[in-house]
């Protein structure tokens, strides 16, 4: 780089007068520090969201299932049959045939819908992350009326540990001199399940598979495989169960995950980057300060410029001046405004006072995540916003007259500079009518008006900062500000 460009980026950060300090400058800054971290606390909970969601999804379901094609359950020659087929694939971690069944929990009077599990608790590893989540309690089913349930389910019918509750099973019912009877039996809670997320906790109640079988009448039978995978091969799930079933010739209905939950991920990964795309506007509109902050310094230094330009200095090396200045600046306002958005995103995950509904968004806790890719993906996108907003007035530096400006004539680096426009008449309809793009259009602004108008006020930043700027009696290109007088009423 130029020496002389460094000797005047070095001038800008240490030079006495502090040129960063101008009343334009802290609002562009600001504006993009507001901007920015707008952008990266949306970013980072909807990051976070799909993350604990499909890392909870995976946790608590296996990644492959496998029924039987036919109406029916799997014996234990099919089971066996698998067992062998699925021993030999590489792509296979674990698998455990389970029992499910719907039933309904009943407790002093208070019925809830559930979902029974059957599952072979005693293996090390386990296809889903039983064990993990069993945070109050015993996850050990050794008796045949143990049971491990969800902690919202519990509290539903409130139950804690220790306590006994029945289990009924319409679907099971069984014909007795009063009619027919579903199927009843006690159990009593060893532990509560909890996974974070409100289908499961509010929904699963765990027993041993022996337990299940003996309640729902199933003699050598199981309603399904469940299949982990090895880490390598969870995304390409779809296409091993794909596989596996043209293997096996069909004889068993073989799904993954992704057939489950495949469309909401795609959604989540959808709903991001529009949010992304349509939060980057706010930078867009940050940039509008650049603008005007760069038109500002143009203004203030044209004698500077002048003399520069006699002595050789062409238009492209003073636009590298401002360029770098500007980027400088932006830069650091960039990286404070993302700090400030991770930290004001990190306090939504810790408070506790807002939750979501489990019901409705599956996770109630706000989650975070911020990558180093999301990171420069905004760093990139608002540095390179703002670099083409800084090159707009770079172009009237061709417009300066090099013997005009030393001869200290009135001429003007730009021609814009010419309407009066009252100053406290428009600092009133600023504030009163500023989120309506008034203000810029009586300025002569008419595009950035319109544009106002539609984004109603930049979601009120660019009002507030329009009123700041007006009362301030900040340099506007196309105007100057003059008084009311008096005498003339």
């Amino acid at each position: 780089m130029n020496k002389v460009i460094i000797f005047f980026f070095k001038k800008y950060i240490f030079s006495t007068r502090r040129e960063w300090l101008r009343f334009d400058s802290i609002f562009m800054v600001i504006g993009i520090m507001i901007s920015v971290a707008t952008l990266t606390v949306a970013h980072s909970i909807f990051e976070g969201y799909e993350t604990v969601l499909k890392k909870t999804i995976l946790s608590v379901n296996s990644h492959v299932y496998v029924f039987l094609s036919k109406e029916g359950n799997l014996s234990n020659d099919n089971i066996n049959e698998l067992d062998e087929f699925l021993t030999n694939q590489s792509e296979v971690e674990v698998f455990s045939p389970v029992i499910i069944s719907q039933i309904m929990a009943s407790s002093n009077g208070r019925v809830k819908g559930a979902l029974m599990r059957g599952i072979e608790w005693e293996k090390e590893n386990l296809p889903t992350s039983y064990k993990k989540y069993v945070f109050e309690g015993d996850h050990k089913l050794e008796s045949d009326s143990d049971v491990v349930i969800g902690y919202k389910l519990a509290k539903e019918l409130n139950l804690k540990l220790g306590d006994t509750f029945q289990l009924v099973s319409p679907m099971n019912s069984k014909v007795t001199l009063l009619g027919m009877q579903p199927a009843r039996e006690d159990f009593t809670i060893k532990g509560l399940y909890k996974s974070g997320m409100h289908e499961y906790d509010s929904k699963y109640v765990f027993l041993n598979i022996e337990s299940a079988a003996a309640f729902n009448n199933f003699e050598n039978e199981f309603t399904m495989l469940e299949i982990k995978l090895k880490p390598d091969f969870i995304e390409s799930a779809d296409y091993l169960a794909y596989k596996w079933q043209m293997i096996l010739d069909y004889k068993y209905q073989i799904s993954s995950w992704i057939d489950f939950n495949g469309n909401l991920f795609s959604l989540l990964k959808l709903e991001k980057w529009v949010i992304f795309i349509i939060l980057s506007f706010l930078v867009l509109i940050a940039s509008f300060n650049v603008v005007s902050s760069v038109s500002t310094s143009i203004i203030e230094k044209k004698r500077e410029l002048g003399i520069l330009k006699a002595y050789g200095a062409s238009n492209g090396f003073l636009a590298r001046i401002f360029i770098g200045k500007t980027l400088i600046i932006s830069f650091l306002a960039v990286l404070f405004g993302q700090l400030l958005g991770l930290g004001i995103a990190k306090f939504i995950s810790w408070q506790t006072f807002f939750l979501l509904k489990g019901d409705v968004y599956f996770l109630e806790k706000i989650n975070v995540r911020f990558s180093f890719i999301s990171w420069f993906i905004i760093l990139g996108t608002s540095l390179v916003i703002v670099f083409l907003s800084s090159i707009i007035p770079l172009r009237k530096i061709s417009n300066l007259q090099i013997f005009d400006i030393l001869r200290n004539t009135k001429q003007s680096i730009s021609p814009y500079i010419k309407k009066e426009v009252h100053w406290f008449s428009t600092l009133l309809i600023s504030i009163m009518f500023g989120y309506l793009g008034v203000d810029r259009i009586i300025m002569g602004y008419y595009f950035l008006g319109v544009l106002k108008l539609l984004t109603i006020g930049g979601l009120g930043i660019w009002w507030m900062i329009d009123i700041i700027l007006i009362a301030s009696k900040s340099n506007f290109r196309k105007i100057r500000w003059v008084q009311i007088k008096v005498d003339s009423i």
